[in-house]
């Protein structure tokens, strides 16, 4: 068992339930909150009990210590996970980089290439700092929050892959994490690890594709029940053949599916996450996306598939189904996801070559 508090950062879903997970089952937590969410984070930082229903360890969880000071959350800690939305990122990265130490492993959860992201501030503004980054595919939760402090755990990820940048610390950062989640298996590189985030693949398509549907219901939408058909399927299945093309290119595999597995209402989803039982059931409960500008669409589009498809540009991968979402995705959101979304530019791999790319994800 590990000694040391565990810092989780990131109030919302996912943060949430890591520390209440942890914690339950016996490790010390510091959860963080960036003082921007505050007033959402109320009864969590008055009481620090967090309240977690659902599968798995289940009860009143007291976390050691939460907080909305990253100095406080961050000291006498050896793993950091980031476990928020990509689109939060820029803003608990700049707020993190000041107090990380030496030695400190940070894994960013659905990383979205939020590793390259945060190396390259590491690199710019504390360059002499040694600190071990990773990316994981997903996080190891299928949750959502049910109400002030308190989550609910729908599913657990049975395998989430993980890898160090560069690749050759991801042997080292596994045999301290898989202590504490069991799922963990490496994978070769970030990249990869990127490529492999079932989100990006379902959710953009599954969403944009029920346009119509999202607004004249204003809301009452289950992707997962109503809005993966056949045809709906055959378009993810189609982006994920992409993004395996593009691991390919670079000499590497994504986490490989079967042809029937794409044939479901939950399509890989439901081979990504599990539950005890009646899997595709408890995902087609899930509600959402609730609007056009849900998550599902303005994080999944800008942070996952724009860097996708600047890849497949530089390693001479055609993405065209990649692309066409990019674009119907711009249109539907009246904002330009080539110019906001997530760059090789922004993550410092625009000018490498192929050779110099592998040798820097390492």
């Amino acid at each position: 068992m590990i000694a040391k508090p565990v810092a989780v950062l990131g109030g919302g879903n996912g943060g949430h339930c890591m520390a209440a997970d942890l914690t339950l089952r016996g490790y010390k937590v510091n959860l963080y909150e960036h003082p921007s969410f505050k007033d959402n984070f109320k009864t969590t930082l008055e009481t620090g009990n967090i309240k977690l229903s659902g599968i798995g360890p289940i009860g009143s969880a007291q976390i050691h210590k939460v907080t909305i000071d990253m100095e406080e959350a961050l000291k006498d800690v050896d793993i950091v996970n980031v476990a928020i939305t990509a689109t939060g990122h820029e803003l608990f990265f700049k707020e993190m980089l000041p107090h990380l130490k030496e030695g400190q492993i940070v894994v960013v959860w659905a990383g979205d290439f939020g590793s390259l992201r945060l190396a390259k501030l590491l690199r710019e503004h504390y360059p002499g700092k040694k600190v071990i980054i990773a990316e994981t595919n997903t996080l190891p939760y299928g949750t959502r929050l049910k109400g002030p402090a308190e989550v609910e755990l729908l599913l657990t990820a049975p395998k989430v892959t993980i890898a160090s940048l560069p690749a050759t610390d991801t042997e080292y950062t596994l045999g301290i994490l898989k202590e504490i989640w069991p799922a963990l298996v490496a994978t070769d590189n970030v990249i990869t690890a990127a490529l492999s985030n079932p989100n990006p693949i379902c959710h953009p398509p599954g969403s944009l594709l029920n346009t119509g549907r999202i607004q004249y219901s204003k809301g009452n939408f289950y992707m997962y029940k109503e809005g993966i058909t056949e045809a709906v399927a055959r378009v993810i299945k189609a982006i994920y053949k992409e993004t395996s093309d593009l691991a390919k290119a670079l000499g590497f595999q994504v986490l490989q599916y079967e042809e029937r597995e794409f044939a479901t209402t939950a399509s890989i989803m439901g081979v990504a996450f599990q539950a005890p039982f009646d899997t595709l059931g408890v995902i087609a409960s899930i509600l959402g996306p609730k609007s056009i500008h849900d998550r599902y669409i303005t994080e999944d589009l800008p942070f996952g598939l724009v860097p996708m498809s600047q890849l497949g540009r530089k390693l001479g991968v055609p993405t065209p189904m990649i692309d066409a979402i990019i674009n119907i995705g711009s249109v539907v959101c009246d904002e330009n996801f080539w110019i906001t979304g997530r760059t090789l530019d922004t993550l410092g791999l625009e000018g490498m070559s192929k050779e110099e790319l592998l040798k820097y994800i390492g």
